[in-house]
């Protein structure tokens, strides 16, 4: 992907949120520089998640767009914009007018119409995709661990948070949160939010850590995921068709690798503060020979001066190029601001849409390298819509 392509206009809904749907205006990518890594990296966040995206029947995970405005003829890419929602009916992520445009599956409409309406978080096949139970439902009063006396798995440690209230014959989304490098195994409890209203009691959370703190997660602990996810599914009612694995730093490293080599486990990867890992090379997709596809929220700081600002773009154009989206972005209001600042790509594949949220969030030291205040409001209130 060659170049972004932002967006103006009009209102959208995501979930509880509101997105925008666009017209174009090109900005060049960030030029590249350089970064430090293997840093002990970190920050805390403050919010509070919100609740679940509420939406209609047959939810799916990545956007419908349907044309639903503009009179005449001729195809556009101008005029007003209409509006969307994550969370409502069931549909596909390519389509629909955009400011008056004849997007990809709504019908032609005469420069400066009215545009068409984007509804639904589109899953695959056109809606949500059925709850699978893991062999771990039905065991009850399973080990848990917690970050003094974590449980061991492949030479890993790792502990895990269950809702509040758990029904051990009630299948679960997970949450895999992964620690940054130099940080203690609760640095992800005590600063991603996960434990706050929503995830709490919603979904199970599971924190690991790598197997060396002072070197980061490296391309050597990509074979620990394997036995880390079966031993998660096996001890816990997890719902297979709802695993998501978010990290910063380094564990967003690591996150994004697992997002491609394990896409047929992963429904929906958060990398954040990313960097090149040696082995597995962001450039074309292709060469890595991804399995399946995830649903991707890249998040970097816009001034990282840790890992550098051009290294989040390489993160986000690999999923872009993954998922086959095109350039045009939808702005995600609410989520506009420069502490947040997400687009959501349209034209990914159904069910797979991917996010960029190029921030200005100070935290971690003001480096702009921190796990930023918006993302666990903004994932939870996405992922609960897949």
């Amino acid at each position: 992907m060659q170049k972004t392509v932002l967006a103006s206009c009009g209102a959208l809904l995501f979930g509880s949120v509101v997105l925008t749907a666009c017209s174009s205006d090109n900005s060049p990518a960030p030029t590249p520089q350089g970064g430090s890594a293997n840093t002990a990296h970190g920050g805390s966040t403050s919010s509070v998640a919100g609740s679940p995206a509420v939406g209609g029947s047959s939810v799916g995970a990545g956007g419908f767009i349907t044309g639903s405005g503009g009179t005449g003829a001729a195809p556009s890419e101008a005029g007003s914009s209409g509006s969307v929602s994550v969370g409502g009916s069931a549909g596909g992520t390519t389509g629909g007018s955009v400011g008056g445009a004849t997007g990809k599956g709504g019908g032609p409409s005469a420069s400066g119409g009215s545009a068409g309406s984007v509804t639904g978080s589109g899953g695959g096949g056109g809606g949500k995709a059925p709850i699978v139970p893991s062999t771990g439902c039905g065991k009850a009063s399973p080990q848990t661990g917690s970050s003094s006396n974590p449980l061991t798995v492949s030479g890993h440690q790792y502990y895990v948070k269950l809702p509040t209230n758990y029904d051990a014959s009630k299948p679960y989304p997970v949450i895999m949160m992964l620690n940054p490098t130099g940080n203690p195994i609760s640095w992800a409890e005590q600063n991603a939010g996960f434990e706050t209203t929503g995830p709490k009691e919603n979904w199970i959370r599971a924190y690991p850590t790598m197997a060396n703190n002072s070197s980061g997660w490296q391309a050597s602990d990509v074979s620990f995921f394997q036995p880390f996810y079966d031993q998660i599914l096996a001890s816990y009612c997890v719902d297979k068709s709802r695993v998501f694995a978010s990290g910063e730093s380094s564990g967003g490293d690591f996150v994004s690798i697992l997002g491609c080599e394990y896409g047929d486990k992963i429904r929906a990867t958060a990398p954040c503060s990313t960097k090149p890992v040696n082995g597995y090379a962001l450039d074309v997709p292709i060469k890595r020979q991804c399995k399946g596809e995830v649903t991707a929220v890249v998040i970097h700081g816009k001034n990282d001066n840790v890992v550098g600002p051009a290294n989040g773009p390489k993160t986000r154009d690999f999923y872009a190029a993954l998922n086959h989206c095109g350039t045009m972005t939808t702005p995600v209001q609410g989520y506009t601001d420069t502490l947040s600042n997400c687009v959501m790509y349209q034209g990914c594949d159904e069910g797979f849409p991917v996010y960029w949220c190029n921030h200005t969030d100070p935290n971690y030291s003001n480096t702009n390298h921190g796990w930023p205040a918006f993302a666990n409001k903004f994932l939870y209130s996405l992922f609960s819509s897949l």
